[in-house]
């Protein structure tokens, strides 16, 4: 089920996604006690944190395996994180994230970052643009 939550329609960037337990035994195709078991096992295991409140699941160490690969999708990662209901499983987001690469960087450091080493950022039309 690890598996299921990691590649499920419901993931984003920012590793939290809110999954009612319906949609979760409508995609799967079981039982919802089999479906709660095996979510709290995984929990137990602190593989997944799950917010009963606000139906949110966050994988962890989510962003230890998948890290942002750039600037937007370090961005994007962050507005996600902002938008998480649970405040504990905001709280672990912002953590993990801030393990990153990218995660202790304002946006004008990571701009100014990219642009000195990307050789699309020197090409003769976007020196132009700037």
């Amino acid at each position: 089920m690890l598996v299921y939550y990691m590649t499920c329609d419901h993931m984003n960037s920012s590793g939290c996604f809110r999954l009612p337990d319906g949609y979760a035994i409508a995609d799967l195709g079981w039982a919802m006690e089999r479906y709660r078991t095996a979510r709290d096992l995984l929990a137990a295991a602190a593989l997944i944190s799950f917010d009963r409140a606000t139906e949110e699941v966050f994988v962890d160490r989510w962003f230890r395996h998948n890290p942002p690969t750039n600037a937007k999708h370090a961005k994007g990662a962050r507005r996600l994180i902002n938008k998480i209901d649970s405040d504990p499983l905001r709280e672990k987001a912002e953590a993990e994230f801030c393990e990153t690469d990218w995660g202790g960087q304002s946006e004008v450091v990571v701009n100014s970052e990219l642009s000195n080493h990307s050789r699309l950022a020197n090409t003769p039309i976007l020196q132009r643009v700037r």
